[in-house]
């Protein structure tokens, strides 16, 4: 029942704050099975004040070499290579937060569960801006050392 209550709680989160960056046109249903896939995954996180959902993350792990180059870059998650604990790419999906300071948390959080980033590409994918078509983006460990206040170790 609790889990339930959360994926409910992640999904009206989602919904009303994506601004349809995450999940233009998807059903109700389909958001909350994206999340429960993540949840079993342990590759969601998120942040909760005073018992409201505030933010979330989700991530993937990948072997670099497993996906298909033909596959257009806002289609890879219908057709994604296997998940790989150890895999050589962190690929940063979906980012939701309504609070000032619920990035940063998180961020510590995706680099203490990921401690290996320095080492491995991190990959997302975002709309860009000038021609409204997704495109794959490469960050470095950069990224995750800013949102965490500038040390590796937050």
């Amino acid at each position: 029942m609790e889990v339930d209550r959360l994926l409910e709680d992640l999904t009206d989160f989602a919904l009303a704050n994506d601004k349809q960056r995450c999940f233009p046109g998807w059903e109700r249903k389909d958001v909350k099975r994206f999340f429960l896939f993540h949840f079993h995954q342990k590759t969601i996180l998120f942040v909760r004040v005073k018992g409201k959902v505030v933010g979330f993350v989700t991530w993937y792990r990948w072997n670099k070499d497993e996906i298909d180059p033909e596959v257009p870059d806002d289609e890879i998650f219908g057709n994604p290579p296997p998940f790989r604990e150890d895999g050589d790419l962190l690929y940063i999906s979906d980012v939701v937060t309504t609070e000032p300071r619920v990035m940063r948390s998180m961020g510590v959080e995706l680099a203490k569960r990921n401690p290996d980033y320095g080492e491995i590409e991190i990959w997302g994918t975002r709309k860009n801006k000038k021609t409204g078509i997704a495109e794959r983006v490469q960050y470095t460990e950069r990224l995750l050392d800013f949102i965490n206040g500038g040390s590796k170790n937050g």
